[in-house]
């Protein structure tokens, strides 16, 4: 097994049946014709792509996989499963839309055992604001059908600071997530990205978004209710019950090297970053993919955003021996700053955001994008 080589392999699937005001380019709904161009194209890329086998963690992700056929998308996992071999942890996004008992028992049979659920939110309201075509009786029934099927690592991804909401509709639907008994709980705050339905309605000036106190108080809110339920809080946006961390997204945060397959997916691989065309009919035709070296300081540098954004912090010793350098003498200033402001604590030879630090996380980190 060479070290240099990705042990966690992510495809993205470009396809969503919803309409969702806050869903990037890719996710789109699409003939099955088009979806299996995509996917053969994708199995091509598999195919020419080097990493280690069987690959720890898999992770099938995008608009929403489980949107296109369910033969189609079975076949195709299959295919994946036999080049990759059988991974640890192999998750698959699913939203409650297009799930049912059949769905999952033939992802269960394939070797799925992890899956996420893209439920966003438990008041009804909500979920028809963003887009999305289900009720919240169907989450909850979709998490105990995962339950039933033999599933026992079920993730819920829920959105805070939603227009309209306030703190008790937030506090309603943490209640209804932690009902499901679930395993892992990911929560975010509603972005509004370049090109999509939901920011070009927030420009037109009629769209109330939620002020930046209301959205650090549901933040807290979020990591005192998860932690009084069990959960532990590994990750700035990521809560998990003991053994049930995302053991893919661990890949990132470490900075680790992966595999990324798909339109607009990226690879990490040696010291250099894959960046796959973002158009899908391009990506069908296999046009080449843009590579950028990183150096050994851009490396540090990514390894201390990263690793910062978890809970833990990054262990100075092992930073020193991933990257070559004393992180203190790369970001002597910022760190000092830092530290001197309560954001950043030094403790049992870790460097870690402090709890008042969490919800302005980005403005820390960013101090780490390049050297002092």
């Amino acid at each position: 097994m060479s070290d240099n080589l990705p042990n966690s392999v992510y495809i993205h699937i470009p396809f969503c049946k919803s309409k969702c005001l806050y869903c990037g380019f890719f996710s789109r709904s699409t003939g099955q014709l088009d979806a299996k161009k995509v996917l053969d194209a994708e199995l091509l890329e598999l195919k020419k792509s080097s990493f280690n086998k069987p690959a720890k963690t898999l992770y099938i992700g995008g608009g929403s996989p489980a949107s296109i056929s369910r033969e189609l998308l079975c076949s195709f996992l299959a295919a994946v499963v036999e080049l990759v071999g059988k991974a640890e942890e192999f998750t698959v996004e699913i939203n409650p839309a297009d799930a049912d008992e059949d769905l999952l028992a033939k992802l269960k049979a394939i070797g799925v055992n992890r899956i996420s659920i893209g439920a966003q939110s438990f008041i009804q309201d909500q979920l028809d604001f963003l887009g999305r075509k289900y009720s919240v009786e169907k989450i909850e029934q979709t998490v105990k059908e995962a339950k039933e099927t033999g599933f026992e690592n079920i993730g819920l991804d829920l959105i805070f600071a939603i227009p309209e909401s306030n703190l008790a509709s937030w506090t309603e639907t943490l209640k209804r997530a932690l009902q499901t008994d679930v395993q892992h709980i990911s929560t975010y705050s509603l972005t509004y990205e370049k090109n999509t339905p939901l920011e070009k309605f927030k420009s037109t000036g009629k769209l109330k978004t939620i002020d930046e106190e209301l959205d650090r108080k549901m933040y807290e809110t979020a990591i005192d209710m998860l932690k009084d339920a069990g959960f532990e809080h590994y990750e700035i946006s990521n809560f998990a019950k003991t053994g049930f961390k995302c053991e893919h997204n661990l890949t990132y945060w470490k900075n680790n090297h992966y595999l990324g397959i798909g339109p607009a997916a990226c690879s990490y691989v040696g010291d250099e970053r894959v960046e796959n065309i973002n158009d899908i009919e391009k990506y069908i035709e296999q046009k080449e993919a843009t590579t950028i070296k990183i150096s050994l300081q851009e490396k540090a540098c990514q390894t201390a955003v990263l690793g910062l954004r978890l809970i833990k912090g990054i262990n100075l010793t092992e930073y020193k021996e991933k990257t070559g350098f004393d992180i203190y003498e790369l970001f002597s200033d910022s760190i000092e700053k830092s530290i001197e402001l309560q954001l950043l604590q030094l403790k049992n030879n870790r460097l870690s955001l402090t709890r008042q630090a969490l919800p302005i996380a980005d403005s820390v980190l960013c101090d780490f994008a390049e050297p002092d």
